[in-house]
C-alpha cells in the first residue's frame, strides 16, 4: 500500500510538472504571438529615414489617432499618405485590390474561388494598367509616389500586418495600378453589375399586359423631390378589360385563416428585403445659415465593416517658391493618394450615388457559319479568348476561359442558346481617370464642376459650396452616349447605330447653381426634370423620394442653419414615410379587435409608436413589418403567373418606385386586381398582417419585447473575426441596437449605414464636424482601434479638424 501511495505521489508530481510545462509553453506561445502582434503596430512617434522622399514630412496624430500629414510638395504628400495608409490599413487595401482583380482566393482560400471567377470576368487588372498608361504624367507620378510610400510603410513595420501573421502569408507590394483597382472596388459597391434587373424586367414585360407593367414599374411617383421639375404622375390602375385576376386564377381561391399563430408561415423573400438606398448630401446658401457662409452636409451610406471604408485625414502641402500650398481635410480612401470628399478651404464637396443605368446586357448573335465568331455592324468577328488562372491558398490553381466581345465579356449562356455579354462603363479605360486629383486646387463651384464633368469613376451626384457662398449640383463621372436600342432590357447591338457610341461632352452635363430656394438636396433621388434626367443617365432605379422630401422640408424649416443643425438632420430618424401606413393599420385594427381580442395588444403597441425608427420602439417594427408584407404579397399576386414561367436564376423584386402603385391599390382596392384566394382587399391586408405577426412572434418570446432594435442591431465585423471566433469580441465593434432605417435621413441597418457624416463650410473648417465608425487604425492592439466609434453610434460629431498633436512621426529622405 505504501509503495502504491508513493507511486501515486510520483504520478501526481509528474502530472504537475507536465501541466506546469504546458502552461509555460502556452504562456510562451501567447507571449510570442503578443510580441509579434505588437511588432506590427503602426509607428506613431520618432523619426524614419525613407528612400523615395524628396524632403522631410510628418504624420501627426491627435487623441483619436486622426492624422495630419504635412509635406513640402504634392508628390511627397502622396508618399507620406501612402505610408500612413499602409501602416494603418494595408489589409483593407489588399482586399480592395484583390476583390476587383478577382484574386481573393489566393489570400483567403478555396471558399472564394467562385467569387473570384465572377469578378475575373471583368478583367479589371488589365483595365487598371491601361488607366495608368493613359494618365497625365503628373497624375501618374502621384500614383508612383503613393505606391512607394505604401511599400515604405509596410517595410517600416516591425512585422507583417497582423492579418498576414495569422494567415501565414507575406503581403504583396503595392503597384500604381492597384490604386485604380481600389477605385474599381467602389464601382462594385455602387453599381448593379450582374444584369439581374434587366433580365427580370425583360421577362415581366414579355409576360404582363403592357398597361399592368407600366403601372407596376413607373419611373417615379408623387414622392419625387427633384430640385428642378416636379414629381412623376403614377400611371392609372389598369381596368378589368386589361387584366382580371379574379378570372385568371379562379382555381386558386381559398380563404385565409384569421388571427395569427406561432406556426411557421411561408412568405415571399421580397417581404424581408428593403430598397437599400445610399447616401445623403445637401448644401445651404449663406442667406439661410447662422454665420452667413454656405454649408455642405454629406453622409454616404455603404456597407459597414472593419475597418471603415474611409480614412479621415488632414493633408497639408506647405507653400514654397516652387509649389502652391494646400490644406485639405476630409475623407481619403486607403488605396488612393487624394482627398475624396471634404474641403480645400475654398470649395467643399460630397456625393450621393446617382443610380443611373451604367450597364447593358447585349444579345450576342453567333455566326451560324462559325460558332467561334459573332456578328457586328461590320460583319463577323472572332471572340477574344482569355485564359484565366485563379491561385488558391491551400488548394489547386483553377483555370477557365473567358469569351470577350467588342462590347464586353460573355456573362450568360441560356438554355435556349441565347448568349449575353455585359457592357459596363467600368470595363472602358476611358471611363476611369484621375481627374479627381484636380479637385484639390479648385477655387469655386464652377471650377470644381469643370473637373467633375471630366472626371472618371462611378457616376455620382456631386454637390458643392465655395467660400464665396455659391452652392451647386452636377454629375461626376463619364456618361455613355447610347444608340438606338432599348437599354432597359437585353438587346442586340448587331445593327449600325446601336450600342454605346461614345461619351457625353462636359458641355452636356447639367448643373444647378445657386437656385432661388438657396438649398440643394440629394438622396439618391431624381434631381432634375424627368425627360432630361433619363436621356442622360437612363433608368437605373433611383430611390423613392420619401427621404429626399423629408430632407427638403427639414431644410426649408431652418432659416438660419448651423453646422450642428445639419448634423442633427443627418441622424433624423422620424419615420414620416410610414405615417400613412400606421393610420391604415390602426383603422383596420379597430375592426379586427371587435372580432378577435387577440389583436388588442397589437393595436395598443401601434397606437403608442413614437413616430420614429427608435431602437426601443415596438410600434415602429409592427408598422414596418405590416407594410413590407403587404408590399410583398401584392407584388407576388400581380406577378404570380409571369414568375411561374421564368427561367432559372432570375430574381423578381418590387422596384423602388412600387410604393406609388402599391398605395393606389390598397386605398382604391380594385377587385379585378385581387387574387381570387382573397374575398376582399381587407382580407389581403389582414392576411398580410397575420403573416407579419407570425414571423415576429417566432423571433420574439413576447410581442411587447419585439423592439426595432432587436432586429436593427449593429453587426460591424472584421473580415477575419468569423475565422477566429475567440477573438471576435476584440475584433468586432459592439453589437448595439440602432435607431434609424431606410426611408428617412438616418439610414441604418445592421451592416449598412452612414460610413461617415460630414458637415463643413470652406474656410470655416474649424467649425466643421465629422463622425466615422470603426476608428482609423486596423489593429486591435492600437489605442485608436474603434476611436470615435461610440460618438458615431450616438450621433455626436467631433470636430472635423484633427485636435492637438499627441504623437508625431517625422519622415526624412533616406538613401535610395
Amino acid at each position: 500500500m505504501k509503495s502504491l501511495n508513493a507511486l501515486d505521489a510520483r504520478i501526481i508530481r509528474w502530472i504537475g510538472y507536465a501541466c506546469a510545462a504546458l502552461v509555460g509553453l502556452i504562456f510562451l506561445g501567447a507571449a510570442a504571438i503578443y510580441i509579434a502582434l505588437r511588432s506590427s503596430l503602426p509607428r506613431i512617434e520618432g523619426e524614419l529615414a525613407l528612400a523615395g522622399l524628396g524632403a522631410p514630412a510628418s504624420i501627426e496624430r491627435d487623441s483619436f489617432g486622426v492624422p495630419s500629414i504635412r509635406a513640402r510638395s504634392r508628390i511627397d504628400l502622396a508618399f507620406a499618405t501612402g505610408f500612413a495608409h499602409a501602416q494603418d490599413r494595408f489589409f483593407q487595401m489588399d482586399l480592395m485590390r484583390r476583390s476587383a482583380a478577382g484574386e481573393l482566393a489566393a489570400l483567403l482560400g478555396p471558399s472564394l474561388v467562385d467569387a473570384d471567377r465572377a469578378l475575373r470576368v471583368h478583367r479589371f487588372s488589365a483595365v487598371a494598367r491601361e488607366v495608368v498608361e493613359r494618365a497625365e504624367p503628373e497624375q501618374r507620378r502621384l500614383l508612383e509616389a503613393y505606391a512607394a510610400g505604401v511599400n515604405a510603410g509596410l517595410d517600416a513595420l516591425g512585422a507583417r500586418p497582423w492579418e498576414y501573421l495569422l494567415l501565414r502569408l507575406e503581403p504583396k507590394p503595392w503597384e500604381p495600378k492597384d490604386s485604380v483597382l481600389a477605385a474599381f472596388s467602389m464601382y462594385l459597391s455602387l453599381h448593379e453589375w450582374t444584369g439581374a434587373s434587366e433580365l427580370a424586367r425583360e421577362h415581366l414585360r414579355a409576360n404582363l399586359p403592357p398597361e399592368l407593367f407600366a403601372f407596376m414599374y413607373p419611373v417615379g411617383t408623387a414622392w419625387d423631390a427633384p430640385i428642378e421639375g416636379g414629381p412623376w404622375r403614377t400611371p392609372p390602375i389598369p381596368g378589368p378589360d386589361v387584366i382580371n385576376l379574379r378570372e385568371a386564377n379562379a382555381s386558386a381561391k381559398r380563404t385565409p385563416a384569421s388571427g395569427y399563430s406561432l406556426q411557421p408561415t411561408a412568405y415571399s423573400r421580397s417581404a424581408t428585403r428593403d430598397e437599400v438606398p445610399g447616401s445623403n448630401a445637401w448644401v445651404v446658401a449663406g442667406t439661410h445659415t447662422a454665420q452667413g457662409a454656405a454649408l455642405l452636409a454629406n453622409d454616404m451610406h455603404l456597407g459597414l465593416r472593419l475597418p471603415n471604408v474611409w480614412y479621415h485625414a488632414r493633408l497639408i502641402v506647405q507653400p514654397s517658391d516652387r509649389e502652391e500650398g494646400r490644406d485639405l481635410v476630409g475623407l481619403t480612401l486607403p488605396g488612393l493618394p487624394f482627398l475624396i470628399a471634404g474641403s480645400n478651404r475654398s470649395v467643399a464637396w460630397g456625393y450621393t450615388n446617382s443610380y443611373g443605368d451604367w450597364i447593358d446586357l447585349v444579345t450576342v448573335e453567333i455566326d451560324e457559319q462559325d460558332p467561334a465568331r459573332y456578328l457586328t455592324p461590320e460583319g463577323s468577328e472572332p471572340f477574344e479568348i482569355h485564359r484565366e488562372q485563379i491561385e488558391v491558398n491551400g488548394g489547386a490553381t483553377q483555370a477557365f476561359e473567358l469569351r470577350i466581345t467588342r462590347w464586353g465579356p460573355v456573362v450568360r449562356e441560356e438554355a435556349n442558346g441565347r448568349v449575353l455579354a455585359l457592357a459596363w462603363t467600368a470595363h472602358r479605360a476611358e471611363a476611369t481617370n484621375l481627374e479627381m486629383a484636380e479637385f484639390e486646387t479648385a477655387t469655386s463651384v464652377d471650377e470644381l464642376f469643370d473637373h467633375a464633368n471630366r472626371a472618371g469613376g462611378p457616376v455620382q451626384n456631386i454637390v458643392a459650396v465655395d467660400a464665396s457662398g455659391n452652392i451647386g449640383w452636377s454629375f461626376m463621372g463619364q456618361l455613355p452616349l447610347r444608340g438606338s436600342h432599348d437599354s432597359s432590357v437585353p438587346s442586340s447591338w448587331r445593327a449600325a447605330g446601336t450600342g454605346w457610341l461614345g461619351w457625353r461632352a462636359p458641355s452636356e452635363y447639367p448643373r444647378v447653381i445657386n437656385p432661388e430656394s438657396g438649398r440643394i438636396w440629394s438622396a439618391n433621388n431624381r434631381m432634375i426634370e424627368a425627360q432630361r434626367w433619363f436621356d442622360l443617365i437612363g433608368e437605373g432605379q433611383y430611390d423613392l423620394g420619401a427621404r429626399a422630401s423629408q430632407i427638403r422640408d427639414a431644410l426649408r424649416a431652418l432659416p438660419n442653419a448651423s453646422e450642428h443643425d445639419l448634423a442633427s438632420l443627418q441622424v433624423d430618424d422620424r419615420a414620416l414615410f410610414l405615417a400613412r401606413w400606421r393610420d391604415l393599420l390602426l383603422e383596420r385594427l379597430e375592426e379586427y379587435v371587435r372580432e378577435d381580442a387577440s389583436y388588442r395588444e397589437v393595436r395598443e403597441l401601434v397606437r403608442n409608436w413614437s413616430g420614429r425608427a427608435s431602437a426601443d420602439d415596438v410600434g415602429y417594427r409592427l408598422v414596418r413589418a405590416f407594410r413590407n408584407q403587404v408590399r410583398a404579397d401584392v407584388y407576388d399576386m400581380l406577378t404570380d403567373v409571369a414568375r411561374a414561367t421564368a427561367p432559372p436564376g432570375i430574381e423578381f423584386e418590387p422596384s423602388k418606385q412600387f410604393e406609388g402603385p402599391l398605395w393606389a391599390l390598397v386605398t382604391e382596392q380594385p377587385l379585378h386586381l385581387l387574387s381570387p384566394k382573397y374575398e376582399s382587399w381587407d382580407q389581403l391586408l389582414r392576411s398580410s398582417l397575420d403573416t407579419a405577426l407570425t414571423r415576429l412572434s417566432s423571433r420574439c418570446e413576447e410581442l411587447s419585447r419585439c423592439t426595432w432594435g432587436r432586429e436593427n442591431t449593429l453587426s460591424m465585423r472584421h473580415p477575419l473575426s468569423a475565422a477566429i471566433p475567440f477573438a471576435a469580441r476584440w475584433l468586432d465593434m459592439p453589437q448595439v441596437p440602432m435607431n434609424g432605417d431606410v426611408g428617412m435621413p438616418r439610414v441604418q441597418g445592421p451592416s449598412f449605414g452612414a460610413s461617415e457624416r460630414l458637415v463643413v463650410s470652406p474656410g470655416r473648417e474649424a467649425q466643421g464636424l465629422i463622425q466615422m465608425p470603426g476608428g482609423p487604425v486596423d489593429h486591435p492592439l492600437s489605442p485608436f482601434y474603434g476611436a470615435g466609434h461610440e460618438e458615431w453610434v450616438r450621433g455626436e460629431p467631433p470636430p472635423l479638424l484633427p485636435g492637438e498633436a499627441e504623437h508625431v512621426l517625422t519622415l526624412t529622405p533616406g538613401r535610395t
